[in-house]
């Protein structure tokens, strides 16, 4: 009986820690998706970016530092995390203009 239990106790651990540890996918936020670096790595307090954060070699984020102000959806002179990732993931959505 000892042992039944803990076969299902392992069972149980195994299973919780292999969920877990899908759950936390890989380290990049959403906008990774795109192309565009995360926002982590482009926000220096890790609370907002503003343009003169985002890298001016980087094309996934050159059309979000030339519509800023539209991805400043609050108005508040910042692009939050989430303003960040609405955007970046609404231009990567948009279809490409192939010439």
């Amino acid at each position: 009986m000892k042992f039944s239990r803990s076969i299902v106790s392992f069972a149980l651990l195994a299973t919780l820690g292999t969920g877990a540890a899908f759950a936390h996918g890989t380290p990049q936020d959403d906008a990774g998706k795109s192309g565009a670096p995360a926002f982590s790595e482009v926000s220096k307090d890790g609370k907002y970016v503003k343009r003169s954060d985002l890298p001016k070699d980087n094309d996934a984020v050159k059309e979000l530092r030339a519509h800023y102000n539209e991805a400043d959806t609050n108005r508040d002179g910042k692009v939050d995390k989430g303003e960040y990732d609405a955007y970046v993931n609404k231009a990567s959505a948009r279809p490409q203009n192939q010439n």
